[in-house]
């Protein structure tokens, strides 16, 4: 009658079940140790009972003489889905059950429900257990989990962290994924294949390139079959393959590629024939393909095989509303809609973070919730939700936290798993944290203006990230600041956010240059940098490398690269402009997508830097033709003028560039005309300097810049012209 040891008591009128009592474990576990799983969760709830306790239970095979913790790994059916998992406590033992790895999500289930233990964020330093005497649990507690979603990824750093993963239940590519993304270049490479056989790739705007494939080539059919029978003797535990096309335009244009795509509406009729043919070959493996670009919209008329998914990107929705209701996603939405109509299995690709600057503060926390609900209710399976990887991004923590808990219930409060979050995470600081994400989120613009995920600080500069938005922010973190005092770890979580007002104060200082709250500043008579923009940059850089930020954006510059970037300015200094004096005629506007400082982004003596969105004006398919007129005559010794070189933006210097003066503002005199005969392929983003020494007295300078034509043959686009962006037009 050992189990008369099973003690009992009541506590809020609910019989509860003590576990451990007083230090000392009143149960066991039976668990398969032969079963890996079943031997993690084991671990698992043992290693966080003894944190907690300070005691473990013994693991026994099967004595029934105690009552005890049974682990099981139940088969996945229709009543446990794959990573479905249940708690019960039933005739004196608790039952632990979970299918696949659901098991293991269940033991750490038992952390956060019965020990009350929480992981913020990864790391064992973000990883919270309470010390406990007494283990309790309801008698009739009977909990039981099944994922939302049937595939979870939830791209941050936290991808690093299996125990993360396995704590809230969520996947990796390398777990799941065999073969991901874009995958025509990795079947066929071109620097194999193209040389000898250039009719495996797309016929595209006249002749055969390694664009994309020709999908209606029987010998690219050959070969990737060949291919993923190989790859898959190489990982016979990997679930997805992906056929999917590579991440740019060049769909094959020839007659079979072209009988199939004007039939189903587009590129996508060929894809989904041929990712179709090579599934067939597969019937027992899952296949997936990209929906993106040229292949974003549903065929026409075929359907999709049932073991291949279709993964749709939202890229062109702008973040300010949910999914549901943001008027950008308008056309996501009706390709959803599509999509389900023609295929079994949908996944979504969606994008929570700026990639073009990972640190400027991104207010989606109100839109999550909503976001997930609506996939769910529209048939979507699975999830790659897309943060900056392994760098940090803006809030990467507390993004993470919410989304972690709503892939698997989208019903909960947001704003609950918000205010549980900054509460256990900041400490004393949590509700100043609170109340400056509630403050940036209402400080949004209306939906006219972009939430966008390749935007820049600058976009935001008079609405959310307004100087005095900013500065309220700041004050709100300094407070936050002053209450974790002296508490190390609650400091650089503190700090970390203000890592976002930072970046942004420095970024749209570059912005400013000589204004206010630019980077210079006139002392007695003589322009210098600011002391605080200079302390800002070395106290930027040096917490950006210890609070883990790898990039400043997709692919983009690291901390130390960012810092380099900043001592080139601060050497190069302030550099007057004379045209800023002059009268400014412009024929034909700019575009006014990026609106910059207006026709002022010419002659306010702020250069451009990488970024083609500010600090540059852009015209596309026609020339730049500006006139400077002084009142009186004023010398000028040179004419200068940089042009950027950014080819994936489709940017380019201009073909022709004429200047000419005038001394008595009448007769024109040409004293330049210089051409770019041809565009190399080069990627690089440079800028291209055009200028001419004058040395004389003027009233007008005239200058017109003419774009190519057309786009060169490397980066042709049947939509696209080609652009031309101007930083600064300068006359001295």
């Amino acid at each position: 009658m050992l189990s008369l040891l099973f003690c009992a008591s009541v506590a809020y009128g609910k019989e509860r079940i003590q576990l451990v009592k007083d230090g000392v474990a009143q149960y066991v576990i039976y668990a398969d140790q032969q079963n890996a799983f079943l031997s993690h969760a084991a671990a698992v709830i043992n290693d966080y009972t003894e944190q907690s306790t300070g005691t473990s239970f013994d693991f026994k095979d099967s004595d029934q003489s105690k009552p005890a913790i049974i682990l099981e790994q139940v088969a996945i059916d229709s009543v446990y889905p794959e990573d479905s998992y249940s708690i019960q406590f039933s005739q004196n033992n608790l039952y632990i059950k979970g299918s696949g790895r659901g098991v293991i999500y269940a033991a750490y289930r038992y952390v956060r429900e019965i020990l009350g233990g929480r992981k913020w964020y990864a790391g064992k330093e973000n990883t919270s257990i309470p010390k406990l005497q007494t283990v309790s649990v309801d008698a009739d507690l009977h909990l039981f989990a099944k994922p939302r979603f049937a595939y979870r990824e939830i791209y941050f750093p936290v991808e690093l962290d299996q125990s993360y993963l396995d704590w809230y239940g969520l996947h990796n590519l390398e777990e799941k994924w065999g073969d991901w993304g874009h995958t025509f270049n990795k079947i066929l490479p071109p620097d194999k294949f193209f040389k000898t056989h250039p009719e495996y790739y797309s016929l595209y705007h006249g002749r055969r390139q390694p664009t994309q494939l020709c999908l209606s080539n029987e010998a690219v059919f050959e070969h990737t079959v060949h291919y993923f029978k190989e790859k898959m003797r190489e990982n016979p535990s990997a679930t997805y393959w992906s056929i999917a096309a590579n991440d740019d335009l060049g769909s094959c244009t020839c007659d079979r590629c072209q009988a199939v795509d004007k039939l189903e509406g587009g590129a996508q009729g060929s894809l989904i024939r041929f990712v179709n043919k090579v599934a067939a070959v597969f019937p027992d493996k899952k296949f997936t393909t990209l929906a993106y670009l040229e292949t974003a919209n549903a065929p026409a008329h075929l359907r999709v095989a049932d073991n291949v998914t279709v993964i749709l990107s939202n890229i062109d929705a702008f973040r300010r509303y949910d999914l549901a209701n943001e008027p950008s996603a308008a056309i996501f939405r009706k390709q959803l809609r599509d999509w389900k109509a023609k295929s079994a299995h949908v996944f979504v690709w969606d994008y929570l973070t700026q990639f073009t600057n990972y640190l400027a503060p991104f207010p989606i926390e109100g839109t999550l919730q909503n976001n997930l609900a609506y996939l769910k209710h529209a048939g979507v399976e699975g999830l790659f939700l897309q943060g900056g990887g392994a760098s940090y991004t803006d809030m990467a923590e507390l993004n993470t936290y919410l989304l972690a808990h709503l892939v698997w219930d989208s019903d909960i409060s947001a704003d609950m798993l918000v205010k549980e979050f900054v509460q256990g995470y900041y400490g004393k600081a949590g509700i100043l944290v609170y109340e400056y994400l509630q403050a940036r989120r209402k400080a949004l613009p209306p939906a006219a203006s972009a939430l966008s995920i390749y935007g820049n600080p600058i976009d935001n500069r008079r609405d959310f990230l307004s100087p005095a938005a900013m500065d309220h922010y700041s004050n709100l973190l300094a407070k936050a600041e002053v209450l974790v005092e002296g508490d190390t770890l609650l400091e650089q979580r503190i700090r970390r956010i203000g890592l976002s007002l930072d970046y942004t104060y420095l970024q749209q200082a570059r912005f400013y240059g000589p204004r206010q709250h630019g980077i210079f500043e006139e002392v007695d008579g003589q322009w210098v940098v600011r002391p605080l923009v200079r302390r800002k940059v070395q106290q930027f850089v040096e917490d950006a490398k210890k609070l883990g930020v790898l990039e400043l954006s997709e692919g983009g510059a690291s901390p130390d690269q960012y810092r380099d970037e900043w001592e080139d300015i601060f050497v190069a200094g302030l550099r007057l402009n004379k045209a800023s004096a002059a009268q400014m005629k412009m024929r034909n506007p700019f575009d006014p997508s990026f609106p910059a400082n207006g026709i002022k982004t010419l002659t306010d003596s702020v250069s451009g830097y990488s970024d083609y969105s500010y600090n540059w004006l852009l015209w596309t398919g026609e020339p730049m033709d500006i006139t400077f007129e002084f009142k009186e005559s004023s010398k000028i010794g040179v004419v200068e003028l940089n042009f950027l070189q950014d080819p994936r933006h489709w940017i380019f210097p201009p073909e022709e560039v004429r200047i000419s003066i005038s001394v008595d503002g009448k007769n024109e005199q040409e004293v330049l005309m210089q051409r770019t005969e041809t565009l190399d392929e080069d990627y690089t983003v440079q800028k291209v300097k055009f200028s001419t020494a004058i040395e004389r007295d003027v009233k007008v300078v005239h200058i017109v810049a003419k774009p190519f034509q057309h786009l060169p043959e490397w980066r042709y686009h049947p939509r696209r012209k080609v652009s031309m962006a101007c930083d600064e037009i300068w006359l001295e």
